[in-house]
C-alpha cells in the first residue's frame, strides 16, 4: 500500500505517546498511593497532590487518542452494521471520519489558541504554581495525532478495495 512509510512513522508517534500515556498513569497510581498512605498513616498529605494528579489525567487522555485510533479501539455501536452492505458502510465511514476531522481539526486548532493565550498571561497551578501552557501544548500535540489518524483512515478508505462483501 502507498501509506506504508507513513503508517509506520505515525505508528511509531501513536506509540510514543502510548508510552507516555502509560507514564502518566503509572504516575498517578504511586502519586494517590503514597498521597492516601501520607494522609491516612502520617496525617501528612502530598501537597498539591490533586493538581498534580489534574495535569497527569490531560497527559493521559491526550497521549491515548490518537492512539486508540490506530488501534480502532474507540467505543463504536455496531447492531446493524454488519448487515449492511460494503459500499454502505463504507460511505458512511468516510462521512464519519470526516466530520471527526473536521471536529477534530476545530478542537486543535481552539487549543493552540489556548495554549498560546495561557503562556501569554503565564497562568498555573494555584498552589504548586506549575505553568500550564506546556500541558495545553501537550492537548495539542495529542489532539494533532488524532487529526493524522483520521486522515490516515480516510485515505486507506479511499484508497481500499472495491466491493469485497464480507
Amino acid at each position: 500500500m502507498k501509506f506504508d512509510v507513513v503508517t509506520g512513522k505515525l505508528g511509531r508517534l501513536s506509540s510514543g505517546l502510548a508510552y507516555v500515556g502509560c507514564i502518566s498513569l503509572f504516575a498517578m497510581m504511586c502519586l494517590t498511593t503514597i498521597d492516601v498512605v501520607g494522609r491516612y498513616l502520617f496525617n501528612r498529605p502530598i501537597t498539591g497532590a490533586f493538581e498534580i494528579t489534574e495535569y497527569l489525567v490531560l497527559i493521559l487522555i491526550f497521549a491515548f487518542i490518537g492512539y486508540a485510533q490506530s488501534q480502532k479501539s474507540h467505543v463504536a455501536v455496531d447492531l446493524l452494521w454488519t448487515r449492511l452492505p460494503y459500499r454502505a458502510r463504507k460511505y458512511i465511514d468516510l462521512v464519519n471520519h470526516f466530520v471527526c476531522l473536521a471536529l477534530m481539526v476545530l478542537i486543535t486548532w481552539m487549543s493552540v489558541l489556548k495554549a498560546v493565550e495561557l503562556k501569554e498571561v503565564g497562568e498555573a497551578s494555584p498552589n504548586l504554581m506549575i505553568p500550564a501552557f506546556p500541558f495545553a501544548f501537550f492537548m495539542v500535540l495529542g489532539c494533532m495525532v488524532m487529526c493524522v489518524e483520521l486522515l490516515r483512515d480516510i485515505l486507506q478508505l479511499i484508497d481500499g478495495p472495491e466491493g469485497s462483501e464480507d
